[in-house]
């Protein structure tokens, strides 16, 4: 993991936020946005997608944070590990196949999507704004994580599993 070499590498994402309060704003404007506007996907199903990416780019800190929060939302834990694993064989509804394949795919080799993989989800029942919603959700949890370990932000399981927890939360007083 890079960061900035002057700062200490115990850095917390408060501390991040305090010392970039502009671009943080912006950060958090977008995740909002992103996360908890009206959609097609629940706030525990999009989380899920969070920690999905996190988990393919091997950010722990937001593996850990967005499965505590997809956990709160009422995804169960083992269910992260299963995709990840295997998505065919996960037990997960038959239209979250396509849409966590296409994740996968954007992810892992962006350049190699294309209208099958959009026509999947078309045909699992997914129109175009669910569809968008989806790049979307790939698209700022691959930024953040390139954020979160360029700026080296860490933090014990714990301390994860309760920002997650605090982040569902906060989303459920919306």
């Amino acid at each position: 993991m890079s960061q900035p070499t002057s700062k200490p590498r115990d850095r917390s994402h408060i501390d991040v936020f305090r010392e970039y309060p502009e671009t943080s704003k912006a950060i958090g404007a977008l995740h909002e946005v992103i996360m908890r506007r009206e959609s097609a996907f629940t706030p525990g199903e999009r989380e899920l997608m969070a920690a999905f990416v996190s988990a393919l780019n091997g950010c722990n800190f937001c593996t850990g944070v967005h499965g505590a929060a997809a956990q709160a939302f009422g995804i169960e834990t083992s269910l992260l590990e299963a995709i990840v694993a295997d998505i065919g064989t996960a037990n997960v509804p038959e239209p979250m196949k396509p849409v966590l394949q296409f994740v996968a795919r954007l992810t892992r080799e962006p350049s190699r999507t294309g209208p099958a993989d959009t026509d999947a989800m078309r045909a699992a029942g997914w129109d175009d704004k669910a569809i968008f919603d989806v790049v979307c959700v790939c698209s700022f949890y691959n930024f953040m994580n390139r954020y979160v370990d360029g700026t080296g932000l860490s933090a014990p399981p714990e301390q994860l599993r309760l920002m997650g927890q605090q982040l569902a939360r906060a989303s459920n007083a919306h």
